[in-house]
Order: structure tokens, then C-alpha cells, then sequence
């Protein structure tokens, strides 16, 4: 079997990509005292408030641990709280404070703009092309996490 070079790699092609989008929402974010990372966490819980950090997990890709970091400085940033659910008493659920919709909401435009900007010149076809290009490469990721 014939391997591909290392800089031939999906990952060492396009990482750089999301590096470089993640920056530039940074960027955009310092004057609101958020990263990305906390903000992706912050606007699952905005748009469902109650929801638990397990789905917050699942829905933003990241390790339990990391998400109960991030909602730790989330929560000393006082823009979210913790309730323990009543049906698990293990877990908590996590609600937006006000402070938290008003920043979502003075950020959200920054998000769809840049969005905009990244996919300038990229068809609608193109768009949902690549989604199901990187479905399908999730799909595999998974698939090589459970041999």
C-alpha cells in the first residue's frame, strides 16, 4: 500500500483554514471578552436554554472536560448558570444569563458576516458539496475511534 505524503494530508492541508477563521473571529470577539471556543459554547445554550453539558458537548464537538472548563469561565464571567437536574442530579443544566443573549446577540452578526466573507465566490452547490465531503470524513473519524 502506497501511503500519501504528510503535506498531502486532509488535515495538514486544511487545518490551517480553520486556524486562520478561528483567529479572525477572535479578532472580532476581544472587545466582547470572549473567545471562539466560548462563544460556540454560549450561543448552544442561548439558543437552548436548559440544555445539558452532555448535548452542549455533542452539539459543539468537544470533550465533556473541555466543556465544563469553558462553562466554568463562562459562569465566573457571570453569563451563564447552573441548575441541577432534577431528573439527574449528577448533571447540570445550563441557562444564559441576560448579559449572555445581549452579547450573543451583538455577536451574532460578526459570526454570519465572516462567514459571508470565507465563502465569498463558493456556489450554494459548492457549499453543500464540501458538507457532505466533511460528513463523510466525521463519519470516518468516528469509524477509526471505534477500532
Amino acid at each position: 500500500m502506497e501511503f500519501s505524503p504528510p503535506n498531502q494530508s486532509i488535515g495538514y492541508k486544511y487545518s490551517p483554514i480553520f486556524r486562520q477563521i478561528s483567529t479572525l473571529f477572535a479578532n472580532q470577539l476581544k472587545p466582547f471578552g470572549i473567545t471562539p471556543e466560548q462563544w460556540t459554547v454560549l450561543y448552544q445554550v442561548h439558543l437552548d436554554e436548559g440544555i445539558n453539558q452532555k448535548e452542549i458537548a455533542i452539539r459543539t464537538n468537544k470533550d465533556q472536560p473541555t466543556v465544563t472548563r469553558i462553562l466554568d469561565v463562562l459562569d465566573k464571567k457571570q453569563l451563564i448558570i447552573r441548575q441541577i437536574d432534577t431528573l439527574d442530579r449528577r448533571a447540570f443544566l445550563i441557562y444564559a444569563t441576560p448579559s449572555a443573549h445581549t452579547l450573543i446577540n451583538d455577536t451574532l452578526p460578526l459570526e454570519l458576516r465572516l462567514n459571508d466573507t470565507v465563502t465569498a465566490g463558493i456556489t450554494d452547490q459548492q457549499l453543500h458539496d464540501l458538507q457532505q465531503i466533511m460528513q463523510q470524513i466525521q463519519h470516518n473519524i468516528n469509524q477509526a475511534h471505534q477500532e
